[in-house]
């Protein structure tokens, strides 16, 4: 372990933290638990991390890129005719269903990730994790929302940001709903309705219209 580059540490620290938290919650992932899990020794998660608190502050940074880059990827879908309404539809479907593809396989990050939230908002000097990770969900989501219109040449009733917070209460719904019941079937049914109620805030050009 000695040889092991840092940032490989690092990974196999939070992959095991994410893994602990998702088990035992954050009050069960002590740096010992956390270090045992992971294989390595003590003095290696405090060569790597500056405190428990320090790993923690990571975990969200990493969950919340994880699953940015997930719906990011999902609306920058390019394939076929994505004009109108009817392209807008396939976007929103293909970036929700992306999401949820993205829970499905790791249920466990997913887990960490709402106990950390939950964590993090009693803590002192953890407070405004949580807080920040919807920022960000926030502004990427509008940033799609906005990239998605111009690419399927129509516009929102309203500014995306407007928007975005629904969509994100889309993305929580389908994570709570596939933690408690791992039912993919109503998973979908929330896809179906979220890509339905955003359709009805979808305005097309004329010329999108005609044809």
């Amino acid at each position: 372990m000695a040889r092991m580059p840092t940032e490989t540490r690092r990974e196999l620290l939070l992959d095991a933290a994410f893994r602990v938290i998702a088990r035992h919650g954050v009050g069960g992932a002590t740096t010992r638990t956390i270090s045992a899990e992971a294989g390595v020794t003590l003095s290696t998660f405090h060569y790597v991390f500056d405190s428990r608190a320090d790993l923690l502050a990571a975990l969200v940074e990493r969950g919340t890129d994880s699953e940015l880059a997930t719906i990011a990827a999902a609306l920058d879908v390019e394939t076929g005719d994505l004009r109108g309404r009817a392209g807008m539809s396939t976007v929103l479907r293909g970036a929700l269903s992306g999401y949820l593809e993205g829970v499905i396989a790791d249920p466990d990050r997913e887990q960490a990730m709402i106990s950390l939230n939950q964590y993090a908002r009693q803590q002192e000097g953890l407070e405004s994790l949580g807080a920040d990770m919807y920022r960000r969900y926030y502004a990427l989501v509008a940033d799609g929302l906005s990239a998605a219109a111009t690419r399927c040449a129509v516009s929102w009733d309203r500014p995306p940001a407007d928007l975005a917070p629904l969509v994100v209460a889309a993305t929580d719904g389908l994570t709570l709903a596939y933690l408690n019941i791992r039912d993919r079937g109503v998973c979908e049914r929330i896809v179906d309705a979220t890509v339905t109620l955003l359709l009805t805030r979808v305005v097309e050009s004329s010329v999108t219209e005609g044809k």
